[in-house]
């Protein structure tokens, strides 16, 4: 009777287990039903946002709403789930929205092994719900449960999905090479040519328009008026809680961003022709034609975290997403969408504060400090060293997430962007001259090398630990101390989520 009543229960569980999957491909069918039809009815949706009633909050900490724009697929997945476990580590309040672009319709999951950036694989909404679902059970989706939205508890993220279609294919934007034949280039100041590698997918294009495409569902649902709209990119971690410095305040038309080094290259561009492509007024000059150097540096020299008040962002995001196509058809590198930003804020007046001290990592320089702070710093460095080179798989050496890796009374800023390669040597000298390299290892981090169900729980849970080489690497800005902090936020970030997934999955097992 035992091993019939244990078979019942297995296949109770089951039943459980196929109901689940089942209510998820509706709801994910629902969704993909309801983008397309919010596409159609778009125009209608801007005249309808004006009459929602305005709310506001008086709880300060719910005031930012934290949103990460990525593409569906398997490596930007894993970067954005271990983004917010990285947040809920540390506590921090607001709501979080994941704008996903470019999933493949449902029962073609197979079509997209590969393809996507880093060789990963494109995923339909299904796919990606499953794995949402298993680290965030509370998520809430678009179009399907809005009314889930409010969650005010900084302890538990209650993640928010909206899905968009793909706007990579800048083909799709008209102008002289929609055909799809001519190449594009651009020839600097030096004369060099530089055509990029992206050709008529560039994927950034996703970032305006899923932000436009996010703006008029929220701001036909949701009646709250009074919050930060905090933009940032998949490859972000929370090191500590975000604030902004004292003194730094985002109003309506006065937002804010990390100050960023792209500079005035934008001004040598054919800002005639982009303006003519992509006019503010019919017949008249764009203002961003008649910025001068000094007010790029001064106001617009930016880039992700964006701070903007969610009154600004409809504006900004319409002009955004239009003058990405006629900057990427004169720049078709990297960096075309945040020139187009740069240049969508001049239209609208909107001035920024730059900050300082956001983020650390690549596109800015890592923190000053000096005293006992610098003490804590190289402290922190040498700790994390030594445990990769006795343990590098122990839990100390692994555990404890990204804030972890920081010994007081050194601070980190509050975000780390990890888009450059780090890496240390071990023994571990911290910069001091090397005495014999017979024996050293290197220890690295690419995020492009990292497996893209590095979040599974299938097979042996084995810890994620930084690559080794036996090859010297290059050590990032020059500064030991720093790449082996950056090397221990990333690893310790990726097995707290993988850590917090998997538990969270098993207890799911447990109750069904």
């Amino acid at each position: 009777m035992a091993s019939i009543s244990n078979a019942g229960k297995q296949q109770m569980k089951k039943l459980r287990i196929s109901a689940r999957k089942v209510l998820l491909a509706a709801l994910t069918f629902c969704v993909t039903l309801l983008i397309t039809v919010h596409v159609l009815i778009t125009p209608s949706l801007q005249k309808v946002v004006v009459d929602k009633p305005l709310a506001t909050s008086d709880n300060s900490k719910s005031a930012f709403h934290f949103i990460v724009s990525s593409d569906c697929t398997s490596y930007q997945r894993w970067e954005t789930l271990t983004q917010f476990h990285s947040a809920q580590n540390v506590k921090q309040c607001g709501r979080f929205t994941w704008i996903v672009s470019g999933c493949l319709e449902e029962g073609s999951a197979h079509m997209g092994k590969g393809k996507g950036g880093a060789n990963s694989d494109i995923l339909t909404p299904t796919l990606l719900l499953a794995e949402v679902e298993r680290h965030f059970p509370h998520f809430t989706v678009s179009h399907a449960n809005e009314t889930a939205r409010a969650h005010h508890d900084c302890s538990e993220l209650h993640p928010h999905v909206h899905f968009t279609p793909d706007y990579s294919d800048m083909r799709a934007f008209g102008g002289p090479f929609a055909d799809g034949k001519r190449k594009r280039f651009f020839t600097n100041k030096q004369g060099k040519t530089l055509s990029g590698s992206y050709g008529n997918i560039y994927k950034f294009n996703n970032k305006p328009n899923g932000l436009h495409h996010w703006v008029l569902n929220f701001l036909d649902i949701d009646n709250r008026r009074d919050e930060t709209i905090i933009l940032n990119d998949p490859d972000f971690l929370f090191l500590t809680k975000f604030e902004f410095p004292d003194g730094v305040r985002v109003l309506p038309r006065k937002p804010a961003a990390a100050k960023y080094g792209l500079g005035t290259q934008f001004l040598d561009f054919d800002l005639e022709q982009i303006c003519q492509r992509s006019p503010l007024q019919a017949n008249k000059k764009c203002p961003f034609q008649s910025l001068t150097s000094s007010e790029v540096y001064q106001y617009y020299n930016v880039g992700a975290p964006y701070a903007i008040h969610i009154q600004d962002v409809l504006a900004l995001s319409s002009r955004w997403k239009s003058l990405v196509p006629p900057t990427y058809d004169q720049y078709p590198l990297l960096y075309a969408e945040m020139f187009a930003y740069v240049m969508a804020a001049a239209d609208l007046n909107l001035k920024h504060n730059l900050v300082k001290g956001l983020f650390t990592g690549c596109m800015t320089g890592n923190p000053k400090v000096k005293d006992d702070v610098q003490v804590a710093l190289k402290k922190s460095a040498t700790t994390y060293a030594r445990l990769i080179e006795t343990n590098p798989t122990g839990q100390d050496a692994t555990g404890g997430g990204a804030s972890s890796c920081f010994l007081p009374p050194f601070t980190p800023p509050p975000f780390f962007h990890y888009c450059a390669r780090y890496s240390f040597e071990t023994p571990y000298r911290g910069g001091e001259e090397k005495k014999d390299e017979s024996e050293e290892e290197y220890h690295f981090f690419a995020k492009r090398r990292v497996e893209h169900g590095i979040l599974d729980c299938a097979g042996e849970s084995k810890a994620f630990e930084p690559f080794l080489s036996t090859t010297p690497q290059k050590i990032e800005a020059n500064d030991p101390d720093w790449n082996v902090l950056a090397i221990c936020a990333v690893v310790r970030a990726i097995n707290l989520a993988k850590e917090k997934g998997c538990k969270a999955s098993n207890a799911n097992e447990e109750v069904a």
